[in-house]
């Protein structure tokens, strides 16, 4: 017996001694076939379109080959950020620009069971979305208006009182315009024929504001509490407010009111219409009357039906701000799950830049180029002025000036 035992240990000890010398052998025991080759060939990048665009919402194409039909067998970095890939095909992926701002972003492409990454193409995204015009934690934005250069007024409020509006370049240097005078929140503000800045308090009175001034009642109408409002081409003033009426002012003040039962938030003159955001009971939506004359409107239509949407319903989220771009396209403003919607001339509703926004958006006003700025306010949001790069540009004002 112990000589079968001695006999069973020398077997074990030689066979330990192979596998350690056949280890050290780099010929005999390496794993690397050098004369392998991988499974896919290594893909390659001969186009990135567009070469800049919008971080989170601009669709990328990316062109080249030896991608994978099978979209999820492929992955495309920006720099360490992966984008959303929509479609796929061996030559071309479509890919969703990740949230990363940056000059430079370099662009590769993995392919499943490839060994290689793709070559590196170049690409710029910039911001769709940002805040804007510096306000502190406890400020709170209502109306907003912009003039002829671009300038933002904005009217802000601390602990329910009144901070006064701001002024704010385009570049973002932030100066006093006027003082609170008392006021609480200014509702809304336009800058009307000569510069001068209005505004409205939920009150029955439109208003004028100087630079370093108070406030100074403009025109007045009773039984009315005037909301919003916006200018027509030759200079009437037509506001809305929660009334049964809808009201028209002309440069020399004089009154007309037109009769329309609602809740009305927002107004906006567009070409030869008037268009209205708010509550007809229990429709929450935007309507529309044709301008006829100073004197004259035409009937009421309903143009935008909230209520109708999927995830809003009669008495549910309602309508805080409209506005337009050249294309037609209508931006409407929601405490909804949605807080931007963009209503295309055809009745279609999509919304802008999905995921961006939180509700609610108050008001909207153009700046220059592309951008529109958004006052945002509401529960369980941060207070800010959204600055927003639409791709668009915006439809005009009248009051200021604009053709």
């Amino acid at each position: 017996m112990r000589h079968l035992l001695q006999s069973i240990l020398h077997s074990m000890l030689v066979a330990v001694v192979f596998v350690m010398s056949s280890c050290d052998n780099p010929k005999t025991g390496s794993l690397f076939d050098p004369n392998a080759t991988s499974p896919k060939p290594q893909p390659t990048i001969s186009a990135v379109t567009p070469a800049s665009g919008l971080a989170g919402t601009t669709i990328i194409t990316i062109t080249g080959a030896n991608f994978s039909t099978v979209k999820d067998e492929n992955v495309v970095y920006f720099d360490t950020k992966e984008g959303l890939i929509l479609t796929a095909t061996a030559t071309q992926l479509t890919v969703r620009a990740p949230n990363l701002i940056k000059d430079s972003i370099a662009v590769r492409v993995q392919v499943f069971n490839a060994d290689l990454f793709s070559n590196t193409k170049l690409c710029k995204l910039e911001a769709a979305v940002a805040s804007f015009g510096g306000l502190d934690s406890f400020e709170e934005p209502y109306g907003i208006a912009t003039d002829a250069a671009g300038n933002l007024f904005a009217s802000l409020t601390f602990n329910s009182g009144g901070v006064g509006i701001k002024k704010v370049t385009p570049e973002g240097l932030r100066t006093d315009f006027a003082p609170s005078g008392g006021v609480t929140i200014w509702s809304a503000l336009k800058v009307g024929p000569g510069g001068v800045l209005y505004a409205a308090r939920t009150q029955r009175a439109i208003f004028t504001i100087a630079q370093g001034a108070a406030s100074s009642i403009w025109a007045q109408i009773p039984g009315s509490s005037l909301y919003d409002f916006d200018f027509d081409k030759d200079g009437n003033l037509w506001a809305v407010g929660n009334n049964t009426f809808v009201h028209r002012f002309t440069q020399s003040k004089a009154t007309k009111s037109f009769p329309f039962v609602a809740n009305l938030r927002t107004a906006r003159v567009y070409k030869a219409y008037l268009y209205v955001g708010g509550k007809v009971d229990p429709v929450e939506g935007v309507w529309r009357f044709p301008i006829v004359s100073a004197d004259s409107l035409g009937p009421a239509e309903k143009y935008f039906d909230l209520s109708a949407l999927p995830g809003y319903g009669q008495n549910g989220p309602g309508v805080y701000a409209i506005t337009f771009n050249t294309d037609g396209d209508m931006y409407v403003g929601t405490d909804g799950p949605d807080a931007i919607l963009v209503v295309h001339p055809n009745g279609s509703s999509e919304p802008l830049y999905p995921g961006l926004f939180q509700p609610q958006t108050l008001l909207f006003a153009w700046g220059r180029g592309s951008t529109l700025y958004a006052a945002r306010s509401g529960l369980g949001v941060s207070h800010v002025i959204l600055k927003i790069n639409t791709q668009k540009t915006g439809a005009p004002y009248y009051g200021r000036g604009d053709q």
